[in-house]
């Protein structure tokens, strides 16, 4: 695991990279379908030797313009095949203005958030989740099912959501893949519980992440 300094010192690097444009593009993987969570890892290896190349480097995974995502190998990671994934905003120059990892709690924020913003999100969005993670649906074939009647500005923020959502399933499922281990069960479960009503600080109390 990384420490506070380790992992600022990791994003300041990331920043750069991305300021530069030092980075490689991968994109349009898994439109259809994710991969099955027991073969995630040997998919990676396969796209992106996530595995057999630990060395660093930034990859531009989804590009939305104002909007993009990137992985990063993770050498003293949770496991010998983890990667960070980063949210990436820019300007309407295509100026860099934020970047970072997002974490459950802020993933959990962005739901709730979109949930507010139409009857269809409220009433689909756990929908989503479960197309996505469980079922392994790819993300323009959920917003094609639940949301073709959205404002353009929303579906747009619903799949910038989903998209980076989908990462984050398949970064848990190359740390913990099954059957030894729950692997996107966990990122989930988060969804479920506050589809049930918790809130975030109340999912950390019951789900360790």
């Amino acid at each position: 695991m990384v420490s506070k300094a380790e992992r600022e010192k990791l994003r300041s690097n990331v920043g750069e990279y991305i300021k530069n444009r030092r980075f490689i593009k991968k994109l349009d993987l898994f439109q259809e379908k994710l991969p099955s969570p027991p073969t995630v890892r040997n998919t990676l290896e396969q796209i992106f030797n996530i595995y057999s190349n630990r060395e660093f480097r930034v990859i531009l995974v989804e590009d939305f313009k104002d909007y993009k995502i990137f992985i990063t190998p993770t050498p003293n990671g949770k496991s010998k095949h983890d990667f960070y994934v980063w949210y990436a905003k820019f300007s309407s120059n295509n100026t860099l203005t934020d970047w970072d990892i997002p974490t459950h709690d802020y993933l959990g924020n962005w739901y709730k958030q979109l949930k507010g913003l139409s009857n269809e999100l409220e009433e689909y969005m756990i929908n989503s989740v479960l197309r996505l993670i469980r079922d392994r649906e790819g993300v323009y074939n959920i917003v094609a099912k639940y949301y073709s009647t959205l404002k353009e500005d929303i579906k747009k923020e619903t799949i910038k959501f989903l998209s980076t959502l989908k990462w984050i399933t398949l970064e848990e499922d190359a740390n913990y893949p099954p059957p030894e281990y729950l692997g996107s069960k966990y990122a989930l479960a988060v969804y479920s519980l506050l589809e049930a009503g918790f809130n975030i600080k109340d999912v950390r109390k019951i789900i360790r992440f």
